[in-house]
């Protein structure tokens, strides 16, 4: 059974909010809150990063949903090369 891209999202908001990070390969998605030292501002959480050979990526998000956006963006690009 595959999941749509709706049903995704709503996963891993769910995910964020338990304070789960998500990993797929040397992709990751987390909220920065989570981190003991974390010097975060309340409005700066999540980060996307990817240490891919050919999809480098590591950016801080305000908002949860371009950050899972961007990740399953480039979590479709990385399944490709594989």
């Amino acid at each position: 059974m595959s999941l749509t891209k709706q049903q995704k999202m709503m996963v891993y908001k769910w995910c964020l909010d338990e304070g789960l990070n998500i990993e797929y390969g040397r992709l990751s998605l987390c909220d920065l809150t989570n981190f003991r030292h974390s010097h975060i501002y309340d409005n700066r959480r999540y980060q996307v990063h990817s240490e891919d050979s050919k999809y480098p990526w590591s950016c801080i998000y305000d908002e949860m949903e371009p950050a899972i956006n961007k990740f399953m963006e480039l979590r479709r690009k990385v399944r490709r090369m594989k």
